[in-house]
């Protein structure tokens, strides 16, 4: 997808209109990343191949130079004390779920960054991959296995993703993971009940994501209202932030003490042939020059063990960290 104007900045869902186009939400509108909508002028099926081609090429990318200001988390010692702040805030009952999250740099050696995108599509068909690249301002580029919406002709289709395991893992699923995954059906399945109708549930299931697992339920419903009013009531799902949301939001605020940016929003083409897919912003990098930041998180209840929290991070930061070797 091409536009040739700039990409518009977004106030509110509200103001979305029907234009087919594509869709880059930060996780919160209160950050340094601008919720953005690409407005398509052309729309081109390309393949594996003809990615490999132009990439061998010399195109000529407007990227920008690494400048990191946030004092965010840069050891594992730090990572888990924050998860064990999170544990008694939780043990408290002001939290029942917060997911906590943290940057990963490594150097940049990948050359063009289509290299990335061409060997995320190869190792992920079933993820949504994506690099979506708004010269001198923003280059990410997305593997993520989260759908957050699907919408055509009013059918609704969602899911509730939580839980992590290695890929290859025999161990049965533990509680910590089932409750996990329980807080974000039902948090899905109440903002459904309010705003669709005739709302099927299937799972939860095993899914593979990469090199880890996670359990999986899927919602299908006709859609009762309007669909960015759907969407506004979703995000930030617990998967990403917590229970209860505000809560959760404002823990993460005052603990992380970075700017997730794009991390945890949502991105995804809209009105395409009278479709609109959405996913969830997870398994994601944003490119610099010479540096890319990682971004990795996961889910804290009650059961949570800190050591197991980060090395669930590190984990998760593989399913990208091959692509830029």
């Amino acid at each position: 997808m091409r536009s040739e104007s700039h990409p518009r900045e977004v106030a509110s869902l509200g103001t979305i209109s029907g234009s087919p186009g594509f869709i880059l939400y930060p996780f919160t509108l209160h950050c340094s990343a601008k919720a953005q909508f690409i407005q398509a002028d052309t729309i081109t099926k390309i393949t594996l191949e003809e990615i490999a081609d132009l990439a061998s090429q010399d195109n000529n990318w407007n990227i920008k130079d690494f400048m990191d200001t946030d004092a965010y988390l840069k050891t594992k010692e730090e990572y888990c004390k924050n998860v064990s702040d999170a544990i008694k805030e939780i043990s408290s009952e002001a939290i029942q779920k917060v997911v906590l999250s943290r940057k990963k740099t490594i150097n940049n050696s990948s050359g063009n960054p289509l290299n990335v995108f061409r060997k995320l599509c190869v190792k992920y068909p079933a993820a949504f991959v994506s690099l979506v690249y708004i010269p001198g301002e923003v280059l990410w580029i997305t593997a993520t296995p989260e759908l957050l919406l699907s919408v055509k002709d009013n059918k609704v289709s969602t899911i509730s993703l939580a839980g992590t395991k290695l890929a290859n893992s025999t161990e049965l699923w533990g509680e910590k993971e089932k409750i996990e995954q329980q807080i974000v059906t039902d948090y899905i399945h109440e903002i459904l009940e309010k705003r669709c109708k005739n709302i099927t549930i299937s799972g939860p299931d095993e899914v593979i994501a990469g090199n880890v697992k996670h359990l999986k339920s899927s919602f299908s419903a006709e859609l009762a209202t309007d669909m960015w009013e759907l969407v506004d009531a979703l995000h930030p799902t617990p998967a990403v932030c917590g229970i209860p949301r505000d809560t959760a939001k404002q823990f993460i605020a005052q603990t992380e003490n970075y700017d997730r940016r794009y991390y945890t929003g949502f991105l995804g083409p809209c009105n395409i042939n009278g479709q609109t897919n959405l996913f969830v912003n997870l398994r994601c990098a944003e490119l610099f020059r010479d540096k890319v930041n990682l971004y990795i998180g996961g889910g804290i209840t009650k059961d949570s063990i800190s050591e197991r929290e980060w090395e669930e991070t590190e984990l998760k930061s593989k399913t990208l960290l091959f692509a830029f070797e």
